[in-house]
């Protein structure tokens, strides 16, 4: 006689995407696949992640949240740029990063389980966002390593993100903070153009600008007129564009 079939042979799991009202779950699942964070994780694992998760639109300046709510979930960035600002005492905003696609935002927050340190904001443009609840998560993380490695590069790009800022504000005068951020921008946002300038697909506001530089409005209003007269660089809607990118690093190297 023959041995029967392990049990788990004859009547394999059913992932997430696979339970009752799973086209849903699927549908988000192969989303969060389509993102470089989790470009890496299996189909099972993207699933117990969906069914946390829940999309949502974020018009020009809307919140995703404030700074004090309960940092139950995090999200991650389908398309535009999210900025985490803080505001200080005074009621002066301090724009700590921008992130863009495929990144995520509240993540360390949400794994500490307190609440979010700053404000989260779509910037110049839509936003489109998977929220993901920290429960899903924390089931997925104990589960697949795949996950694991994926949220352990998430903090570290976070981490990377915050040295950047702190880079930019330690570079010296105002001109060479304003440098070291248009070279900042130019390796994360940046596109070369035909005509050898790059565009910045960013929509930096003066006051944006400003609070990542940690200067005055009017002193980074005269640099920058000053480098547009020069042919530097170019204001266009919803974007930079850098023409002289060699004269900023100059700047930054001098």
């Amino acid at each position: 006689m023959g041995h029967a079939a392990p049990l788990s042979l004859l009547h394999p799991p059913t992932d997430a995407c696979e339970a009752p009202g799973g086209a849903h779950v699927d549908a988000l699942a192969r989303r969060l696949g389509t993102l470089e964070l989790f470009s890496q994780v299996g189909r099972a694992e993207l699933c117990q992640l969906a069914q946390g998760a829940r999309p949502r639109r974020l018009d020009p300046g809307e919140s995703l949240w404030f700074a004090g709510e309960h940092a139950s979930w995090f999200a991650l960035i389908e398309s535009g740029v999210v900025q985490i600002r803080r505001m200080t005492p005074t009621g002066e905003g301090i724009l700590v990063g921008l992130f863009r696609r495929g990144e995520a935002v509240g993540l360390a927050a949400a794994l500490e389980g307190g609440a979010f340190p700053a404000d989260a904001i779509a910037l110049g443009e839509p936003a489109e966002v998977l929220s993901i609840r920290v429960e899903a998560l924390r089931r997925a993380l104990g589960d697949s390593i795949a996950v694991s490695r994926a949220i352990n590069g998430a903090l570290l790009r976070h981490t990377v993100a915050l040295r950047a800022k702190i880079d930019i504000v330690s570079a010296g005068s105002v001109p060479r903070r304003l440098a070291a951020l248009m070279h900042y921008l130019i390796g994360r946002f940046g596109r070369p153009t035909a005509t050898g300038s790059i565009i910045v697909d960013v929509h930096l506001g003066r006051e944006e600008i400003s609070q990542l530089v940690s200067a005055r409005v009017e002193t980074v209003i005269r640099i920058l007129s000053r480098w547009q007269k020069a042919g530097w660089i170019a204001s266009r809607p919803g974007r930079i564009e850098i023409m002289r990118p060699d004269m900023l690093e100059r700047i930054v190297d001098s």
